[in-house]
């Protein structure tokens, strides 16, 4: 099979740690892909430029590696539409959850319209506060991703912080998402296709004082900073069996209202002191390197990095070969 790995091509104000980050993830699926037995072409894709896209339609498979396009997130929804329409099968979440998710107000009404707990939220552009909330809340950028504005003092306790916090962060971006805190303990549970793998926990201990626990910027992008060496994946989670089975039957069904069960990706949550888990948010296609959270949970599970991949490809073939035959039978393809 001819696989195309596709990725974002950066941009002139890429560091080198940027474009290696980038690189290592493409070579070490690449690698996998190629002992299997499949042929691989790296594909970059720039602003502007369309060529990746015919690059793409002929191969058999493009394995999704993209989340932007120099850096951008937003421009990921319009490279997942671009690949549907071009019907070629790729590897990951389809573009409407991509798209959604990539706007946490829409996702969150459309969680909470499905019964999903949901935290309340209000969506701001300007230094409000917003009426109906309890106090302590959390701010966020509504239209990024990988904790892009989030920091220690994300959180905000009173209505002067609230508005302070606002000033400074709506000076960056247009639509903020202020929503109530959850103060407990935080999971995250993945999935590939149906699947959901091990629950894992974000272990804050040794967090330097008055610090929210969270996951900010700093914790995923800022090696040696407090927030990055007490942000702790622990996989499997230490939860009894009640609390795992109600984290998991409120994750897949976020997962299913959100993504259908296809693709790839992880969903977010934090427990409440009167043992509610509530969906902060769902990630499609989270980091597939093979440190990152959703490898470490597939080890959990028993796939070792390499299944984990292959698994994410078999899952994509599936789907597509599934929307080959849907269109042969309804007339829309002919074979």
């Amino acid at each position: 099979m001819k696989v195309v790995l596709l990725h974002d091509g950066g941009g002139e104000e890429w560091s080198a740690a940027d474009v290696a980050a980038v690189l290592g993830n493409i070579r070490e699926i690449g690698q996998i892909l190629r002992a299997a037995g499949h042929t691989t072409d790296t594909v970059p894709v720039y602003l502007g430029d369309l060529s990746w896209l015919d690059r793409c339609q002929k191969a058999d498979l493009v394995f999704n590696l993209c989340e932007g396009i120099n850096g951008h997130a937003r421009f990921e929804d319009y490279v997942v539409a671009a690949l549907e329409l071009a019907r070629v099968p790729f590897t990951g979440c389809r573009s409407w959850p991509v798209t959604i998710c990539h706007r946490k107000h829409v996702a969150n009404t459309l969680l909470q319209a499905a019964g999903v707990p949901v935290p309340a939220f209000a969506l701001v552009h300007e230094p409000v506060v917003p009426e109906g909330l309890r106090f302590p809340v959390i701010v966020k950028p509504s239209m990024e991703d990988a904790s892009v504005g989030i920091d220690e003092g994300s959180v905000c306790h009173t209505p002067e912080a609230l508005l302070e916090r606002l000033a400074k962060v709506t000076t960056a971006w247009e639509d903020v998402l202020v929503q109530e805190y959850v103060a407990g303990r935080e999971f995250n549970v993945g999935f590939v296709g149906s699947t959901a793998l091990p629950i894992s926990e974000i272990d804050f201990t040794g967090l330097g004082e008055g610090k929210p626990p969270i996951v900010t910027y700093a914790a995923k992008w800022t090696a040696g900073s407090d927030y990055d060496l007490h942000t702790v994946p622990v996989c499997p989670a230490r939860v009894d069996a009640a609390t795992a089975d109600a984290l998991v039957r409120v994750a897949e069904r976020a997962w299913r209202v959100m993504a259908k069960c296809e693709g790839y990706g992880r969903v977010d949550i934090r427990l409440g002191a009167d043992g509610t888990p509530w969906v902060l948010e769902l990630n499609p296609d989270p980091d597939l390197s093979s440190d990152a959270g959703l490898a470490r949970m597939g080890r959990a599970y028993g796939w070792d990095y390499p299944t984990l991949v292959l698994q994410v490809m078999e899952e994509a073939v599936a789907r597509g070969r599934g929307a080959l035959a849907e269109g042969a039978l309804s007339g829309r393809v002919t074979t």
